[in-house]
Parts: C-alpha cells; sequence; structure tokens
C-alpha cells in the first residue's frame, strides 16, 4: 500500500483502497494428475488470491508456486510445502488464523489480502490470532471494534488481561450498553456509523515493524463479512493514524464518548 496516499477518510473507504490488490499464486510444471490447484482454490476461495497453472518451456523447475502481485514476485515455494500446507489448516475453506510457522515465506503474503466471505466464527479465530501477538510483544496499542458496547461484556477478560499486561487498549462501540469494564483500557462509545458497520482489531506492533497487524472487516448482510487481514505498516499506520485523529485515542479513562 501507498504510504504517501490521502489520509484515510472512513474505515470503510480503507478496504476499498486494497481491495483490488489481487495476487496469483501460479503452480509451474506440476503434474498433470495433481489436483493441487483445485485443492488450493477450494481453500483460498474467499481470498482475493488467484490460482493458475503453467508450464515452461524447459519443463523446469519441477513442483514449484510463484506467488505475485501486479508489481513483484512476493514468494517462490516448492509444490511439496504447499501439500503439507493443506494438510495442516484449518478444514474451513479460506479461514483465518493459519498459524505462519514453516510456511510463514507464502502465508505472509497470502494472508495479508482481502476476504469476501466470512461469518462471525471466522472473524473471531483471526482476531484471536491479533489478541495474542499483542499479549506476546506486551506492550504498544491495540484497537478493537466491537459495532456495539454490548458485544465487548463477552470479551471484557480478554481486554482486560491485555491491558493489565501493558498494552494500551482502546475498544469501540455504539453506545447500546453500559460498556464494562476494562480495568485500565479505554472505551470509546461513538454513535457512528462506521462503527456500528465494522469490525476490526489493529495493533502497533509495540516497536516492532513486522508485528503490526490489522483485521478489518465491513458487514455486508447478517453475519456476512467483507474486508482485510493485512501486516503492511503502509496499511496499518493510516488507520491507525485515521482512529486517533477521528476518535482521539490519546485521551486517558473508560468514559464513553457520548
Amino acid at each position: 500500500m501507498d504510504t504517501n496516499a490521502a489520509p484515510l477518510t472512513d474505515l470503510r473507504a480503507s478496504i476499498e483502497c486494497v481491495k483490488h490488490h489481487e495476487k496469483e499464486l501460479r503452480l509451474f510444471n506440476v503434474d498433470p494428475t495433481d489436483a493441487i490447484h483445485e485443492a488450493l482454490r477450494t481453500q483460498f476461495a474467499m481470498l482475493n488470491v488467484r490460482i493458475t497453472v503453467g508450464q515452461t518451456a524447459s519443463k523446469a523447475p519441477e513442483d514449484v508456486a510463484v506467488l505475485s502481485n501486479r508489481r513483484v514476485v512476493l514468494a517462490v515455494v516448492d509444490g511439496s510445502t504447499l501439500r503439507e500446507l493443506l494438510g495442516d489448516v484449518p478444514t474451513k475453506a479460506g479461514r483465518l488464523g493459519v498459524t505462519n510457522g514453516k510456511y510463514r515465506t507464502i502465508l505472509r503474503h497470502l494472508k495479508e489480502t482481502t476476504f469476501t466471505s466470512y461469518d462471525t466464527e471466522q472473524l473471531l479465530y483471526g482476531s484471536r490470532e491479533i489478541e495474542d501477538r499483542a499479549r506476546r510483544i506486551g506492550q504498544g496499542s491495540i484497537h478493537a471494534g466491537f459495532q456495539r458496547c454490548s458485544a465487548m461484556t463477552d470479551q471484557r477478560s480478554v481486554y482486560a488481561d491485555l491491558a493489565s499486561q501493558g498494552v494500551s487498549v482502546h475498544a469501540y462501540g455504539i453506545p447500546d450498553a453500559t460498556p464494562p469494564d476494562l480495568g485500565s483500557g479505554h472505551v470509546h462509545a461513538v454513535p457512528a456509523d462506521e462503527i456500528a458497520e465494522t469490525w476490526f482489531v489493529v495493533f502497533d506492533g509495540g516497536g516492532d515493524e513486522t508485528q503490526k497487524t490489522a483485521l478489518l472487516a465491513c458487514e455486508r448482510a447478517d453475519n456476512e463479512f467483507y474486508g482485510v487481514l493485512t501486516y503492511d505498516p503502509g496499511f496499518v499506520d493510516p488507520l491507525l493514524a485515521y482512529l486517533d485523529r477521528t476518535y482521539d485515542t490519546s485521551t486517558d479513562g473508560v468514559e464513553p464518548d457520548l
């Protein structure tokens, strides 16, 4: 994402900025009887990743995949690694939160993409990954949009614990109920349409650029979301700046912003 781009104007616009950034995973010189491309298409069906198959004139190298965007090659990985990955990921197609581990080279790029249709369970899975990252770092700030203050109650212990661990916590929701006590965490109860319509978890990395992460999704229908999961500071930083500018996240205390 272009870090010199104009400041974000709203949360939904930030999703629009990346939705056309399709990636291509092209498989070269794979055995014609191998259906790995179909398995990959199923696994990443809801992600903005196009799976294609090709042959080089020399038929070499054999069984290799190249992940790229419109500008550059992002990763090169052998077919055996992709087959192992398919055996290790959760069975639900395109599910967020796959552990990077030995697949980091390719997963870090595949997961930095838009998704087209996720339900609440899948978004919770991705949110847990970012929350766990913030807990491991133990510093920095995390911003979580719950849509409604009443929805914060179920996650109160998670965010109160993050706050107690030294992470600056900011929780957002429209004021439909009294917000729960998040300890030293800050609650932003704001009657804004974009807060009611979006789900987000954004971690500033705690001083480490490689740990910056953002999950941002817009609700299109009941329990159906479209959005982006990214580790790109060029996306995370403008998003954090927008939240700070719009909702005054420098404020102390847990009083609702009514």
